[in-house]
């Protein structure tokens, strides 16, 4: 099957909460197509909205977009504590268990990011956790003549490899588009291509779709080139993964394939099996 566009477009679903605000990519737009991607949302936050929680089953991923005011502070039960800026990103491989919090570094500057849920296989469900984190420095970047600049997260891009590598193959693309550029996906992944600002056209051999911001492109097929063509300078965010072709039941912060395996980390949740993370003082 040559390459594919999303036959409708996913917008934002906006909510606002005292020190929170999230605009939400609604992936239900996009079906099965979305997988292994589960949740995008993109955040702005300042103060403590959240307690710290736990996850298991998938992987929970902040970007800390550079226009970013403050830092993101990531703290979990496997002992990391550590504050990433503007531009970097934390890569929490949850699997089997961990407990952890992500806050703003500074509560009185405003944390702008990018929460991406990534579903784990069945054979990674368990995988043992680990915290993946790259600063912006470490970040291998591609520019054009014409201006554009790819930030390679994860995964490959022209040649440069990501050093952040999840237990299963994955893009995550940081791209400033001026003008125009080519982009080669991979066979059997499924990939969105998100729009926070600016707007661009997306080209296939077969199609073209215009994307404007605050949307998502969902775009799947066999591999091959598409084009990216920017109408007006635009800022997008690419993910890819391989598609999840299971079952898929999701109860708060678990994802698992079947009911018995949410009872089951819960279970382990209740009895101190996922770690502990002792709560930040308020002093």
């Amino acid at each position: 099957m040559a390459i594919q566009l999303s036959p409708v477009l996913a917008a934002q679903a906006r909510d606002n909460r005292g020190g929170f605000s999230v605009k939400s990519i609604d992936l239900q737009e996009l079906g099965e197509r979305a997988s292994p991607i589960l949740v995008l949302d993109d955040f702005r936050v300042t103060g403590r909205p959240f307690p710290l929680h736990p996850h298991a089953g998938f992987s929970a991923v902040t970007y800390v977009f550079e226009d970013s005011k403050g830092s993101l502070r990531s703290r979990d039960s496997l002992g990391n504590d550590l504050v990433t800026g503007p531009g970097g990103i934390v890569w929490t491989q949850a699997g089997s268990r961990v407990v952890h919090e992500e806050i703003p570094a500074d509560a009185s500057r405003e944390l702008h990011g990018l929460q991406v849920f990534v579903n784990l296989s069945a054979k990674n469900k368990l995988v043992a956790p680990r915290m993946f984190r790259l600063q912006k420095s470490s970040v291998p970047e591609w520019r054009s003549g014409a201006g554009d600049c790819v930030r390679v997260l994860v995964g490959s891009f022209a040649g440069l490899l990501s050093p952040l590598v999840p237990a299963e193959p994955f893009d995550f693309l940081d791209i400033e588009l001026q003008s125009e550029m080519s982009l080669n996906l991979a066979s059997a992944h499924n990939t969105i291509v998100y729009v926070p600002e600016g707007d661009i056209i997306v080209h296939t051999a077969a199609r073209e779709q215009e994307v404007s911001g605050g949307h998502a492109l969902g775009i799947y097929g066999s591999g091959g080139h598409v084009k990216l063509e920017a109408l007006q300078r635009a800022h997008l965010v690419l993910l890819s993964g391989v598609e999840i072709r299971e079952p898929v039941v999701a109860d708060g912060p678990f994802i698992m394939n079947e009911r018995s395996q949410i009872e089951g980390a819960v279970s382990r949740y209740r009895a101190g099996g996922m770690g502990h993370l002792p709560p930040l003082s308020d002093s």
